[in-house]
């Protein structure tokens, strides 16, 4: 049996370009990179050679059938990947006079003197309860094709004649988790000596989660638009905070049957 572990707390950071020749620094970011959070889990197990007294497992056939199987997995599971921030539209910013952009939109601040939450809080789960808390995205509780997972309302352009107050991205503001799950089973054949014949059949994703493809960010004033007619009529298929999975999502379960001679 080998079995290992081992989880991750770190911060990623990138200084890639500034919106600001004269204060290089502002470029200073949280990379696209950055997981928080990563526990990896790896195991395998390799059946003994049988050996007992029971008529039946001492039996060679029986022995040879039962021995020498190997099981393993490897699991790994770790913070969502950052969101963007949404663009902002407006068109008087200061920095785009001095051909720096304009800077992503702004979250607004609440009526409790701190920015306002950019998860959406108009939302409905499956048992048809409507909801006014921030959603979480992760939580497997909402229809992902009919549910705006954003708050568009929560944003606002750099206003006219003003510098954007955030270029960097938000650490909490992450999308959808993806976890790796991998497992193996596999049998080691003993043709004679220094010759071995092994079988494997792997499977990634086994437990074949469904891996949704990130929200729509882009400009937050997008609108919300929904398929017109088809099999699909009333799925939303695009706009702010939209999950748009009716085209296939990736990672699906797959497996592979691996032989190898060695000698």
């Amino acid at each position: 049996m080998t079995l290992n572990a081992n989880y991750t707390y770190a911060k990623n950071l990138d200084l890639m370009s500034s919106p600001d020749i004269f204060n290089r620094d502002l470029g200073k970011n949280l990379s696209g990179n950055d997981f928080p959070h990563q526990l990896r889990l790896s195991a395998e197990y390799r059946t003994p050679r049988v050996k007992s007294g029971n008529s039946i497992l001492s039996n060679k056939i029986v022995s040879n059938v039962l021995s020498d199987w190997t099981v393993g997995a490897y699991l790994q599971y770790q913070s969502a990947p950052i969101l963007t921030l949404p663009t902002s539209t407006g068109t008087l910013p200061i920095s785009n006079f001095l051909g720096r952009g304009p800077g992503p939109a702004q979250l607004k601040i609440g009526s409790d003197g701190k920015p306002m939450n950019p998860w959406s809080v108009d939302w409905t789960d499956y048992a048809g309860v409507h909801h006014t808390d921030p959603i979480d995205i992760n939580c497997h509780c909402f229809d992902p094709t009919k549910t705006i997972v954003l708050n568009p309302n929560a944003w606002e352009n750099v206003p006219n004649g003003q510098w954007a107050n955030n270029f960097s991205s938000l650490r909490y503001f992450r999308g959808f988790r993806y976890p790796t799950e991998n497992l193996n089973v596999g049998r080691t054949f003993r043709i004679k000596e220094k010759v071995t014949f092994n079988v494997r059949v792997e499977l990634s994703n086994a437990f074949n989660r469904t891996q949704l493809p990130q929200p729509t960010v882009g400009a937050f004033t997008t609108q919300v638009t929904t398929q017109p007619s088809g099999p699909y009529k009333g799925v939303i298929n695009g706009g702010f905070g939209s999950v748009v999975p009716i085209s296939g999502t990736a990672g699906s379960r797959t497996g592979l049957f691996v032989g190898r001679l060695q000698f």
